[in-house]
């Protein structure tokens, strides 16, 4: 009774556990309108994954680029970063490619009427918001510098 008990104990943790995965932005191209969304997984996990959450961050990524909207490619990438002996995949990372959607010229962004501090050189919250994303997207950073410094912003 052991042994069997012992078998159905193996057996469950072999089968894998449900692992709540979520998307991050790993790469793009503003000129192209692209972002590579993935997430990563190890052996014997059962990713779960929100494609909205992946939308909602690519949709995100696509307007600081100026365009209005985003859009999964379709179909997925796997990448394997290290098997084991049998050559089963142990860790790797899923991509989803999304497409940014929308015209670069008429996405301009919205100009604010001057506020009342205009006069004196002062800017609205959201103008120094602003100006602060478009300082930040002109600097080359790794990308998990750009995202720190890009949620401490959105923060505010």
């Amino acid at each position: 009774m052991a042994k069997a008990l012992s078998i159905i104990f193996f057996m469950f943790l072999a089968s894998g556990c449900a692992v709540k995965k979520d998307f991050y932005a790993t790469g793009g191209s503003r000129a192209d309108g692209s972002i590579d969304m993935a997430y990563d997984f190890k052996q014997f996990e059962k990713p779960v994954v929100s494609l909205q959450q992946a939308y909602g961050v690519a949709k995100s990524k696509c307007a600081v680029w100026g365009y209005s909207d985003a859009e999964a490619f379709g179909g997925k990438t796997q990448n394997c970063f290290a098997r084991n002996g049998f050559g089963d995949c142990i860790a790797g990372q899923v991509i989803v490619k999304y497409q940014c959607l929308g015209n670069l010229d008429t996405a301009a962004a919205p100009v604010s009427a001057p506020g009342p501090g205009a006069a004196n050189g002062l800017m609205s919250k959201q103008q120094y918001k602003d100006s602060r994303l478009k300082a930040l997207l002109n600097q080359n950073l790794p990308y998990d510098e750009y995202m720190r410094q890009f949620n401490a912003i959105q923060a505010e």
